[in-house]
């Protein structure tokens, strides 16, 4: 294991860790850079995962994954059918091969309060990652 997978490691404990000392009864929204590709297995994730997902998932998206399924949170992002442009938060520069690795995360109990998460084009100054915006009723 190298000291990167040691530092992501210690990240996902920390977060769930974090997530523990939350309310149950409180509402959470978690945006988060976290690099976690979770994939499309909707049907092995149906509690966590939307059938809108992007890519395969990785090592780290099953450290998200297991840490949502536990602490009863959701990924948004992949509850939309959006097209591929407005979901993915990061294209690989050689292959524009497109990524989701940006993630909001909410309890299931919430996710009626959530109409759409999506990534945000052309935002101001140049990045090869897009934002990502969630939308909340009023």
């Amino acid at each position: 294991m190298t000291s990167s997978d040691v530092a992501k490691v210690k990240f996902y404990e920390g977060m769930h860790a974090l997530l523990a000392t939350v309310p149950k009864e409180d509402k959470l929204i978690v945006l988060g850079d976290v690099n976690a590709r979770v994939g499309t297995e909707h049907a092995a994730w149906q509690r966590v995962l939307g059938p809108h997902g992007l890519g395969s998932c990785k090592v780290y998206g099953l450290f998200l994954l297991r840490t949502c399924a536990e602490h009863c949170l959701l990924v948004t992002n992949t509850f939309f059918r959006l097209p591929t442009r407005e979901k993915a938060t990061w294209m690989y520069p050689r292959s524009r091969r497109s990524q989701l690795l940006d993630d909001v995360l909410v309890r299931r109990r919430d996710r009626q309060d959530v109409l759409v998460t999506q990534a945000i084009r052309d935002a101001n100054g140049w990045t090869d990652y897009r934002q990502s915006q969630d939308e909340a009723p009023k």
